[in-house]
């Protein structure tokens, strides 16, 4: 694959990228504590899949090259 020269903009998604990914895995990590019907786990749920929209919204940006900056 051929380096192409990092921008801001490129630099700016891979850090919300990070970002996402390190969230959603400690947040999976915090499923192991939370009981399964409680009102946290219901919004440990809602969370994960608003991380995990943002995660695929940030590989679209990134795989398509967008440079909004």
């Amino acid at each position: 694959m051929p380096q192409r020269p990092s921008s801001f903009s490129h630099q700016l998604w891979l850090s919300i990228f990070a970002v996402s990914v390190t969230m959603l895995l400690l947040l999976g990590w915090s499923f192991i504590y939370l009981e399964p019907g409680t009102p946290s786990y219901v919004i440990g749920q809602v969370s994960a899949a608003v991380i995990v929209v943002v995660i695929a919204g940030t590989l679209l940006v990134l795989s398509s090259g967008w440079e909004p900056f």
